[in-house]
């Protein structure tokens, strides 16, 4: 009798196959999440060109000028509680008269509405007011009017305390002209000063 010899064919094709497919599955997590950073990444740029181009538009079209921003820093909250703003004009803009200006302090919480303030102190103004005074002027003294070559100096106490890493917006409304505003952004940590000069 002739006996049958059964044989077992060995294929290991398929292990090749599976750590192939898990090397591909890997890449495209590894893409995801590439993408993932990079589409965030890039819509934090377009916010942040978008409020750049804002300002600078609102600069070359309005006579008024930022020259600086200080924050004024709690030393027992670690949080700004008022802003110096100082402001000038072009050459050859127009005079603002500072009582008929509307100032604005926007965040994310609240959005505070100021108007001038002609009878408190700068200590004493709230967030439904600023004061202003000028720390350079042209005549024989200072008063509300902003010409050109002098340095306006504004007062704002808001509402909300600006803490390490937010930001707040600051908008001057003239009673004719464009409107100009500036992007605070405050650091992520203030180090041992009271006053903080947040632009430029």
């Amino acid at each position: 009798m002739n006996k049958q010899k059964n044989s077992i064919l060995i294929n290991d094709t398929a292990d090749v196959g599976i750590g192939t497919l898990i090397i591909f599955i890997a890449m495209v997590l590894v893409a995801a999440v590439a993408a993932a950073v990079l589409i965030q990444t890039s819509g934090i740029l377009q916010q942040k060109a978008q409020q750049t181009g804002k300002e600078a538009a609102t600069e070359v079209t309005s006579n008024l000028n930022f020259v600086s921003i200080i924050g004024n820093v709690n030393t027992t909250s670690k949080k700004v509680e008022n802003f110096t703003v100082a402001l000038q004009l072009s050459a050859g803009g127009q005079n603002i008269d500072f009582q008929s200006v509307v100032v604005k302090y926007i965040d994310s919480a609240i959005t505070d509405t100021m108007i001038y303030n002609s009878t408190e102190s700068a200590a004493n103004i709230t967030s439904a007011m600023f004061n202003y005074t000028e720390q350079r002027y042209v005549g024989a003294a200072p008063n509300s009017v902003l010409q050109v070559g002098e340095l306006g100096i504004i007062t704002i106490n808001t509402t909300t305390d600006l803490g390490l890493r937010e930001k707040g917006l600051i908008e001057i409304i003239p009673e004719s002209g464009t409107m100009v505003m500036k992007e605070v952004i405050a650091p992520s940590s203030w180090g041992t000063k009271n006053y903080f000069q947040l632009f430029p």
